[in-house]
């Protein structure tokens, strides 16, 4: 019996996942929103299905609840920073629903498999699913980073020969936009339609390097700036910088081989007590619960931890050589 309940728990948790997760990505098509406004046919259809389907009203609802709480909005500020630079079409609020839907989710299935009484694992399974979505996204982010920085060079190269045949800045903008594939045309291809929407050129630099945030690309958006003020050869200008990011990629990725030993000592140093109380977990459970139902336990879980992230972050430190 608690069997069936565990797995008919975790069947309705999943669909309502599942069809909050179709709504968003429905949600965020573009072409289906443009069609909503150049047929009145396409208009009335969609009204229909709206009639029929009750998961965008759901997500409309959490949306705007979500919205109204004031003190999350330097988180959701953030988070909205964090998806634009990821390249995803969803706002603060839907994300926030995500990270809520999966911490109720490792809360009750690990009540639900454990009893309630271990309502501390819970509450770490629970964090342990908020956070998820978070590392998702950090891990989307620094990809995307790293094939533009790869990507920059190059289109540095495109952009010095396409002033050198005669083009303008944005004209060279445009050919890159068109030519390359990947983060550096997306982002090019925004610095474009704001310019082209009326958008003066400096501030469209400006947001352009606020969204990517590359230390590489901060380089080329000094550089155009200063030639729009004082003048100058730009394409030479260009050259010098691309040679320069080249040669920084040649050296991130030697001292990349140099440091690797000492990131995988500090990824197995910082997993191994965490993989040793799950052993232990598993082969001991009630010696092992006195640490999260004792108060000595739990100070020794406190005290545990800090030295643990303490250690993760000198680890860090030490094998991270910036250029």
């Amino acid at each position: 019996m608690k069997g069936l309940i565990i797995l008919l728990s975790f069947t309705s948790a999943a669909v309502l996942y599942y069809q909050l997760m179709k709504s968003f990505i429905s949600g965020s098509d573009y072409m289906s929103r443009l069609r909503r406004y150049t047929s009145l046919e396409d208009i009335n259809e969609e009204k229909r299905k709206k009639k029929r389907d009750s998961s965008p009203f759901l997500r409309d609802i959490l949306s705007k609840g979500i919205g109204k709480i004031r003190f999350l909005d330097g988180y959701k500020k953030k988070i909205q920073a964090d998806l634009t630079r990821a390249h995803l079409l969803l706002k603060a609020e839907e994300f926030l629903i995500f990270e809520i839907i999966l911490l109720s989710l490792f809360f009750m299935l690990t009540v639900l498999i454990k009893g309630v009484r271990s309502w501390p694992l819970a509450i770490v399974s629970g964090v342990v699913g908020w956070t998820l979505p978070s590392f998702y996204i950090k891990s989307r982010i620094k990809k995307r980073m790293k094939l533009m920085n790869e990507q920059l060079g190059d289109a540095i190269a495109m952009m010095s020969n396409s002033l050198k045949a005669g083009y303008s800045f944005l004209q060279a903008v445009d050919i890159v936009a068109e030519e390359i594939t990947g983060p550096v045309a997306e982002e090019f291809a925004i610095f474009k339609k704001e310019v082209s929407l009326g958008l003066n050129t400096e501030k469209a630099l400006e947001n352009l390097s606020g969204r990517v945030r590359s230390d590489d690309l901060d380089l080329v958006i000094t550089a155009v700036m200063i030639q729009r003020q004082v003048g100058g050869n730009l394409a030479e200008v260009l050259d010098k910088i691309a040679e320069t990011i080249r040669d920084r990629l040649r050296i991130k990725g030697e001292l990349k081989a140099i440091t690797a030993q000492g990131r995988v000592s500090g990824l197995v140093i910082s997993l191994l007590p965490i993989v040793l109380c799950l052993i232990i977990y598993m082969i001991n459970p009630v010696q092992m619960s006195l640490l999260f139902t004792r108060p000595l336990g739990i100070i020794m879980l406190v005290v545990a931890a800090v030295m643990e992230f303490t250690g993760i972050i000198l680890i860090r430190r030490i094998v991270r050589v910036e250029i």
